[in-house]
């Protein structure tokens, strides 16, 4: 099967998926891995007006790198460092990335000097913050990147289930702000940008001495995405503003 993201090509056997859903160990579906690639693509415009420059990237735990083909669209030049734990989704990216730098580290070892990672830990939530014990990880590579840290966060997955009741809050703006404030202890970086649509938000933390600043929250982008002849969605049209 061959998957366009933007200008990139991603090919992928039918014995490389998961559960016949054709995204290879990506725990959600081709719809929820399209929209993501849509939020994160938006963020990255976001940098891209800021620093046109060769960036150096990290994409930790990539999985058949669906948010790496993201990256390669947006800056042809980057130096892209590839990583997942998992050695099944080697033959994937191999294929796919023959000119980047690919590894299998565990998550919990980061590389040096890069200036922008991309985490997505699964279903990576506030609540889940010190649960799962991924307080370490994310200082970790957030003092690993020089500029900016951009997390995949699910919570808004149970907004609309009611959980937003559990955070003592009552509205989903609110939710990333109270995220902003329970990150920052212990981050250089503090949290900028959102952009989500349903089941999943894309978050930037920078480096800025303005801690205080709202966040802003961008809607999703227009890439074009398609799965084998058929384009997803639409990417013509204006997207409704988050907020």
């Amino acid at each position: 099967m061959k998957y366009k993201i933007g200008n990139q090509t991603l090919v992928v056997n039918s014995a490389e998926t998961k559960e016949g859903k054709g995204t290879p160990h990506q725990v959600v579906s081709w719809r929820d891995c399209a929209e993501t690639c849509r939020n994160l693509d938006a963020i990255c415009n976001e940098i891209a007006n800021k620093d046109k420059s060769q960036l150096k990237i990290v994409d930790a735990i990539a999985r058949a790198g669906f948010w790496s083909a993201v990256f390669h669209n947006k800056w042809a030049n980057c130096i892209l460092h590839i990583n997942e734990e998992n050695e099944s989704c080697k033959p994937v990216l191999k294929r796919n990335f023959p000119n980047d730098i690919i590894t299998h580290y565990n998550i919990r070892r980061r590389t040096e000097g890069c200036d922008l990672v991309m985490l997505d830990f699964d279903d990576f939530t506030l609540k889940k913050l010190y649960k799962e014990k991924w307080e370490n990880v994310i200082s970790c590579w957030d003092e690993a990147s020089s500029k900016y840290l951009i997390i995949a966060e699910s919570a808004c997955f149970g907004f609309k289930f009611g959980n937003m009741k559990h955070y003592g809050i009552t509205n989903e703006e609110d939710y990333y702000y109270l995220l902003k404030k329970e990150l920052q202890p212990f981050m250089n970086k503090t949290l900028t940008k959102v952009s989500k649509f349903n089941n999943s938000a894309i978050v930037l933390f920078e480096n800025t001495r303005r801690k205080n600043k709202d966040i802003k929250f961008i809607p999703s982008s227009y890439i074009p995405l398609s799965k084998g002849n058929k384009t997803y969605g639409n990417y013509s049209k204006p997207i409704t503003p988050l907020f």
